[in-house]
């Protein structure tokens, strides 16, 4: 997992005091509450149409999970899937991206070739209060990537971080295309 002090690093230390996004403290979900599995799996079942903030791309349908298997291919060594509170949050809008929101999948992806040892790009999946036991549903997306000169970017949207990754890593050749919303 990539720390506060990695993110500060990353920056610069420019913004030591404040970084602009940190990883909230784990916190303990509130008796009673939904489990960590059932939330993880919820993000990873979920479509993206639920995520895109009512934009209808032509993969909506496509889920999280099967959308970041095809997106990060051969330069992803694993995937691994959690649930509990939103761990990415930004500082600078602590009301949009609250780090007490206990109702988070988290995709943490372990890359082939790091840039460095905290080069760890994750993926959150915002979800609804759980109703009658079962998880909400997904509502947001959060992101966190290093670019290729190794700066971190919090992203907020899907079609960000999948641009974001693009450029990073360029499609290998005879790469199945994604599809084209133009």
């Amino acid at each position: 997992m990539i720390t506060r002090r990695a993110i500060i690093a990353g920056l610069g230390g420019a913004a030591a005091a404040r970084p602009l996004v940190a990883f909230a403290q784990p916190a303990q979900l509130a008796k009673g509450s939904i489990s960590t599995a059932a939330l993880a799996t919820a993000g990873r079942s979920a479509t993206l149409k639920m995520i895109d903030y009512g934009s209808d791309y032509c993969d909506g349908d496509v889920t999280v999970e099967e959308w970041l298997k095809a997106l990060v291919g051969r330069q992803a060594r694993a995937i691994a899937w959690a649930g509990g509170p939103c761990q990415l949050v930004n500082d600078l809008r602590p009301g949009i991206d609250a780090s007490s929101w206990p109702y988070c999948a988290q995709a943490t992806i372990s890359l082939v070739h790091p840039l460095n040892k905290d080069d760890t790009p994750m993926v959150e999946i915002y979800l609804e209060k759980p109703d009658r036991g079962r998880p909400g549903p997904a509502y947001a997306f959060r992101g966190f990537l290093q670019t290729r000169d190794g700066d971190p970017d919090y992203i907020r949207f899907r079609k960000d971080f999948e641009a974001g990754w693009s450029e990073r890593f360029p499609a290998a050749a005879g790469a199945p295309p994604r599809c084209k919303d133009e």
